[in-house]
């Protein structure tokens, strides 16, 4: 029997299955990180295309059984379109995604770290500051968040990070964004 449940989430990564499915990753407020079926996601006629797109923040409804979940519904808050119109912006939101993905386990939940995520795409998406200062205070939220930061702003020596992918994002962002170590 299938269990019905509700999450408050974010769509941190999308993969086409099959011909037409989809499995997306969610971050889930109290929940973590969850994986589930969205059918008919890739196909022309799919009702629920949209649930499986990056950056859609939604009430998704999962019917759950076993190990495995599929979306049966899902009504969106914010899907952070204006984040798509301008290449930097959707490199920084791109960003903030796969920092969730890559640095949480499934099943774990960081509720600062779902906050930071969030305020993030909303300053992206919605201010005028220019997104390397967004993103940079992403950054220092989201690692002091994972336990990697100092107060006052000042990062902590990375080379022992626990999630070594994340050291991954950090070259990635050589150029766009300058981090100061003092």
């Amino acid at each position: 029997m299938k269990e019905l449940i509700g999450l408050d989430a974010l769509c941190i990564k999308s993969v086409g299955y099959g011909e037409s499915d989809s499995i997306i990753t969610l971050y889930a407020a109290g929940r973590g990180k969850v994986s589930a079926k969205v059918r008919g996601a890739r196909g022309a006629k799919g009702k629920l295309r949209y649930a499986a797109s990056l950056l859609t923040f939604a009430r998704y409804q999962l019917a759950v059984g076993g190990d495995k979940a599929t979306v049966t519904a899902c009504d969106v808050y914010d899907n952070f379109f204006a984040l798509c119109a301008d290449p930097l912006k959707y490199y920084a939101a791109c960003t903030v995604l796969e920092f969730c993905e890559k640095t949480q386990p499934e099943g774990e939940y960081n509720h600062a770290l779902f906050s930071a995520a969030l305020a993030c795409l909303r300053d992206l998406a919605y201010s005028s500051s220019p997104e390397e200062e967004v993103l940079e205070r992403f950054l220092l939220a989201a690692l002091a968040a994972v336990g990697y930061a100092r107060p006052k702003g000042k990062l902590r020596d990375l080379g022992n990070f626990l999630y070594k992918k994340t050291d991954i994002i950090l070259q990635a962002l050589k150029g766009f964004l300058k981090i100061s170590e003092a």
